[in-house]
């Protein structure tokens, strides 16, 4: 699948802005079952710098957007589940840990 966005590399990204609209994922990014997630469409990262220390924005829809609030995710420390209901939560831990005792 071609990206028509170039890969860049940003260093401290945020993001500034969410559209009030929510898009559900068709698949979770782990071995976690889906736990019905739904991410902002679109996003405005900024914030952040470029590798020469300028500073960088992106505005993205579909899956840039997702990818961008995923990847912002990781570098803040939160999880799939953190943004999941209590029994989301459970829900998918229930069938994490069935998994791993098969």
């Amino acid at each position: 699948m071609q990206s028509e966005s170039p890969a860049v590399a940003v260093i401290n990204p945020e993001v500034q802005w969410r559209s009030d609209e929510l898009r559900r994922l068709r698949k979770a990014a782990s071995r976690f079952p889906d736990p019905r997630r739904r991410r902002a469409q679109p996003v405005r990262q900024g914030g952040g710098v470029d590798e020469t220390g300028a500073p960088f924005t992106i505005e993205a829809s579909g899956l840039e957007a997702r990818v961008l609030q995923h990847e912002i995710d990781h570098l803040d420390g939160v999880l799939m589940l953190d943004r999941t209901s209590r029994e989301q939560r459970r829900e998918a831990m229930r069938a994490w840990s069935e998994q791993q005792e098969a």
